[in-house]
């Protein structure tokens, strides 16, 4: 197996970009030593689906070196584009904010009744809990990590039915990871592990949010039927509270990424807690933020802290 071939005088004119490249190469041009060592060692059908797989992925890093010029040449994949890429190869979507009959309806569409073995990959700890909620009585198994880098190492060293995968996450977004976890399990040789894509609104998309309803006494008095929902939205609102003075803080100190994430996530959760209103203006305020509308954001924190006081639950 050859090493990769050492940069041409006549490479990018940038030096910044010719450093780069040869810091790239240095690493590689190892990693490819060290599968041609193993390849002729003695292996085990697995090793070996990893050395190939090792093989595989460098090959693909020394590809896009030889392109990195082109890369800066590239706008930012945005919000809708990263969702296209994740849906290309999702066997489902569902949309946030869900219900246990829509996760569920999905999860069986693409892997059936029998006993499952699902990692969810979600930043949001409070959407894990609903997610565990619904499927508590399926006899289902729930693993959960929070990022893409996890999902990859958790999803290829681990076999799942389906993998319930987040597009907005900390590092490694979900297209990129769920790119990565098929790679590997076709390296591996075995069947790709379904992903089923969790998606809310994308501010970054051209569609607007759904038209505001007058507002309506009803809202502030909200009926929980579900009993296993129940017990967990005291603590949900007393968390939305919290954050509202988080909000304040981050947009005095004009932190709005910060806002933008965290109202991200209510807009994906608030529903599943019964709270339509929440998720609401979770996704109003994501959109301000990215709109850098900062007395449409005020208005909106201000309203949200209002909503909070006054709602009662019954069950």
């Amino acid at each position: 197996m050859t090493p990769f071939m050492a940069i041409a005088p006549d490479g990018p004119r940038s030096t910044g970009l010719r450093q780069l490249r040869h810091d790239l190469l240095n690493p590689l041009n190892v990693l490819m030593g060290a599968c041609g060592a193993l390849t002729s060692s003695d292996l085990s059908d697995a090793q070996r689906a990893w050395v190939r797989m090792i093989e595989s992925a460098t090959r693909r890093v020394h590809g896009i070196i030889d392109n990195l010029e082109s890369y800066r040449q590239q706008p930012e994949m945005d919000g809708q584009a990263r969702l296209a890429d994740l849906c290309s190869i999702a066997a489902a979507r569902v949309g946030k904010p869900f219900d246990r009959g829509l996760l569920v309806s999905a999860i069986e569409r693409v892997a059936g009744r029998r006993r499952l073995r699902i990692l969810l990959v979600d930043d949001s700890p409070e959407l894990a809990t609903l997610v565990r909620t619904y499927l508590g009585d399926t006899g289902w198994d729930l693993d959960v990590v929070e990022t893409g880098e996890g999902a990859v190492a958790q999803a290829t060293t681990e076999r799942y039915d389906v993998v319930l995968m987040d597009i907005d996450l900390p590092g490694l977004d979900g297209a990129t990871a769920a790119h990565a976890i098929r790679a590997a399990d076709l390296a591996r040789g075995v069947s790709p592990t379904p992903v089923i894509a969790m998606t809310a609104f994308d501010p970054d998309s051209s569609s607007a949010p759904p038209p505001r309803p007058d507002r309506a006494e009803d809202d502030d008095l909200v009926h929980i039927d579900d009993p296993e929902i129940a017990p967990l939205v005291p603590q949900f609102i007393e968390h939305r509270k919290a954050e509202v003075a988080m909000y304040r803080e981050a947009l005095a100190g004009g932190e709005l990424g910060r806002i933008q994430s965290s109202a991200h996530k209510m807009k994906g959760t608030g529903r599943g807690y019964g709270l339509d209103v929440v998720s609401r203006l979770g996704g109003e305020l994501e959109v301000a933020t990215h709109e850098k509308d900062i007395p449409r954001m005020t208005e909106l924190i201000d309203e949200l802290d209002a909503y909070l006081q006054r709602v009662r639950i019954t069950t």
